[in-house]
């Protein structure tokens, strides 16, 4: 059964392809640009096409790259019918792990061998994940305002929200929006300022660039939705990072109340070979907001590794500026 949610899913990047995954779900990908290396983008919870708008061009000039929707998100679809208000589908479904499994098949169907991962907000912890499943595989990882761990966590960066998460989680599950309204809200012109005057977004993000976003999740069932968030909050990689034996390239937003840039630099400083960039005023939607540095940031990296010179990690560069900071004492000394 291939499901298709109302609409074209949230599209902006041809889906041609399917892949029918470990337990009858269909997958659907598109391949872009003919190059050697394979990136694959990996993205946000319940993120449509629209984030990929100025990277994915830019990447297919070099490489080829793979796009694709996660399991009852975009076009693909599930393992079975969704039932009265979802009651068919369970947590389980949307795990992380799962996400990973249908990766594989998708790259085992297109017979690639190596990747580089590259994730946006949960994407992240897609490719962590996918990492973890298929290590031999992934010859790089992207980070790019993505939490190795529940973004509830660290949601605006309080402790209030973990404890508010349960509460809320139960009063959707016995009391979900009604559909109608629901996607009347996200059709409306309310979404895009009120992301921005609360901080989801920064006042750099274009409307435009968000619409294809607010229509996709009109089309979205909030009580899968609200599955799915649960399966992301289950979920951690923290201890894989120390583990990770890729160069990896972390990219945080200065001022991102989702995944603070704190936690970015916890998660570049625990994986033995990462470099760390914070992009200056960035909030969640950087990789909207400020394409130029983000793209710029990615193709270098990209770049230095695939020609086999290595990133350099915090960890070097910490051993690196103790080692100076030792012999100029020393070389003080011996000039008196």
């Amino acid at each position: 059964m291939y499901m298709r949610v109302r609409g074209e899913g949230g599209t902006l990047f041809p889906k041609d392809r399917c892949v029918v995954s470990f337990d009858g779900t269909h997958i659907a990908y598109g391949l872009m640009g003919k190059g050697r290396q394979t990136i694959v983008l990996n993205a946000g919870y319940c993120c449509p096409d629209n984030f990929w708008r100025y990277l994915a061009p830019t990447l297919a000039r070099k490489y080829r790259v793979l796009i694709w929707n996660y399991r009852g998100t975009g076009l693909s679809g599930m393992p079975r019918e969704p039932g009265y208000r979802a009651r068919n589908w369970n947590v389980d479904d949307f795990m992380l792990d799962r996400y990973a499994r249908d990766l594989k098949e998708v790259l085992d169907h297109e017979g690639i061998d190596d990747v580089v991962l590259l994730g946006h907000s949960m994407g992240t912890q897609v490719c962590l994940e996918a990492y973890r499943f298929m290590p031999k595989r992934v010859t790089a990882l992207v980070s790019i305002t993505g939490p190795y761990a529940s973004a509830i966590h660290t949601f605006y960066n309080t402790t209030v929200a973990p404890r508010i998460y349960p509460v809320a989680r139960e009063v959707l599950r016995l009391f979900p929006p009604a559909k109608p309204v629901w996607r009347t809200l996200f059709r409306s012109p309310l979404p895009h300022p009120l992301a921005v005057q609360f901080g989801a977004l920064g006042p750099h993000t274009k409307a435009e660039d968000m619409r294809i976003y607010y229509d996709h999740m009109a089309d979205m069932d909030p009580s899968v939705m609200l599955k799915m968030a649960e399966a992301m909050h289950r979920h951690s990689a923290e201890d894989l990072l120390r583990k990770i034996k890729v160069p990896t390239l972390v990219i945080v937003g200065e001022r991102d109340n989702f995944v603070p840039p704190w936690l970015g630099h916890v998660m570049a400083s625990r994986i033995p070979v990462a470099e760390l960039i914070t992009v200056p005023e960035g909030s969640h939607g950087t990789i909207l907001e400020f394409p130029k540095q983000v793209n710029a940031a990615v193709l270098d990296f990209l770049a230095r590794h695939l020609e086999g010179k290595g990133a350099v990690s915090l960890t070097e560069k910490r051993k690196a500026k103790t080692a100076r900071g030792r012999a100029l004492p020393a070389a003080q000394d011996s000039e008196g």
